[in-house]
């Protein structure tokens, strides 16, 4: 079928609704149109239109518009090229690129120096065995029997210590024990009220004993006279501390007791105490509290009934009755611990230890020779409140003098703190290299 001739401007303006607005098609102007010849049209069987086959393209587009064409698609092709990519450091193949990678590491790990401030540890490392492992190998006939410490003691090769030996040259106090004003209390439940108040039970006291025996802190400090109000109901300190041990008796605990002083005892009701006989039987009550003996048994430095040998008397014969293996004393100053020393000597006994207040913030036992006189002595210094009633840990400072506790109370005045500032800045750059180590590691053991 065919189809009349069309016109030249017909045809140009058939193409120009047809053809769409692009960039990269130039427009037809009316003289090619004219120029353009086109003697018919025929549809195919799709019905498009088609060119006949005497048609000839260059005459529709010059060389002019060939340029702009080119020019046209090279701009596009320029806004369409990508980004040069990154190029990426290449892994050591070499065995000399990987030992210069390794001291780079080693280096970068050398001048971490968070470690350098803290001691060195002369240490034997006998692991603790958990409990149900050593109940599996107690109904096993055939295993072997050992000696195992249950604990590790990083102290153990300590050279300046006589022969009274406390693991990790740490222990812990029971002042607290069976003392209502404290915060403990009578029964087996607490209250929601009674928890943030910071109230405790006993058995609460009893995870504590646990878990710092279990972890090699075995001494521990008590007396007669912690929790006294509460001993007619069995839950004084020594009570309570015996307990304890009846309770979990896997790891002995090393039991430092200290006789009361006599005049307190006495307002307390608990009557007049005088001579050597007085002490004994004060150690063989106490033995009878805990439960079991005494390592080291101490006298204060209050003055006593029978002064100035029955407490030398009585502390050797202490020790041959076997109540306790060490003997020694509390907040003495250096003049009267030198002089129990020699009596203890001249009776066949050693003084072990002296007791007294020392911290960071408390310095005074150095200052005064104390300490230099214990060395020369050989008597162990125990250091009893290391944190100064709080003071010591740097809670309180010059911008916290409440020690972020709420009531807006300030125990201490700001000449106080300013004079431990310095104490107070370094302390807090070592917590924030401890908490830095301590996340490391907690990090470490995750990926493990």
């Amino acid at each position: 079928m065919r189809f009349p001739a069309v016109s030249p401007a017909a045809l140009g303006a058939a193409l120009a609704m047809s053809v769409p607005t692009d960039a990269f098609i130039p427009s037809l102007t009316s003289s090619q149109v004219t120029r353009y010849h086109c003697r018919y049209l025929s549809t195919s069987v799709t019905g498009a239109l088609h060119m006949s086959d005497d048609d000839d393209l260059d005459d529709l587009f010059g060389e002019e518009d060939d340029d702009a064409l080119s020019a046209l698609i090279g701009k596009r092709a320029k806004m369409y090229e990508s980004k040069p990519k990154e190029s990426k450091p290449k892994p050591p193949s070499t065995a000399e690129e990987i030992d210069a990678k390794l001291d780079e590491i080693e280096q970068k790990v050398a001048d971490f120096d968070y470690m350098d401030d803290l001691p060195e540890f002369s240490t034997k490392r006998p692991l603790r065995t958990p409990k149900r492992k050593e109940e599996e190998e107690k109904d096993d006939p055939n295993a072997a029997d050992t000696d195992e410490v249950r604990f590790i003691d990083y102290k153990a090769e300590y050279d300046d210590e006589n022969e009274l030996h406390i693991p990790n040259r740490m222990g812990f106090g029971t002042a607290a024990w069976g003392e209502i004003k404290a915060g403990f209390k009578e029964g087996k439940k607490l209250k929601k009220k009674e928890i943030k108040a910071g109230r405790y039970l006993a058995g609460d006291l009893q995870i504590s004993y646990n878990s710092l025996l279990e972890n090699g802190i075995t001494f521990v400090d008590t007396s007669e006279s912690y929790g006294r109000s509460l001993a007619k109901k069995n839950l004084s300190a020594e009570h309570i501390l015996g307990q304890c041990y009846e309770e979990n008796s896997d790891v002995d605990p090393l039991i430092a007791s200290t006789f009361a002083n006599p005049w307190m005892h006495l307002l307390d009701g608990g009557g007049l105490r005088y001579g050597r006989r007085g002490l004994v039987k004060a150690l063989e009550d106490s033995c009878d509290r805990v439960g079991t003996g005494v390592e080291l048994y101490q006298v204060p430095a209050a003055l006593y009934l029978g002064f100035p040998n029955a407490l030398p008397d009585g502390l050797s014969q202490c020790l041959d009755k076997g109540l306790c293996n060490f003997v020694g004393v509390t907040n003495m100053g250096k003049m009267r611990m030198k002089s129990m020393a020699r009596k203890m000597d001249k009776r066949g006994a050693s003084l072990t230890s002296n007791q007294f207040a020392f911290s960071l913030t408390n310095r005074k036992a150095w200052k005064s020779g104390l300490i230099k006189a214990c060395k020369d002595l050989g008597v162990i210094p125990i250091a009893h409140t290391p944190l100064d009633g709080g003071f010591a840990t740097c809670a309180y400072t010059m911008t916290n003098p409440s020690g972020g506790r709420p009531g807006g109370r300030f125990p201490y005045n700001q000449k106080k703190l300013e004079k431990w500032q310095p104490l107070t800045s370094q302390m807090e750059a070592v917590q924030s290299r401890v908490k830095t180590r301590l996340e490391k590691e907690a990090r470490e053991q995750q990926q493990m």
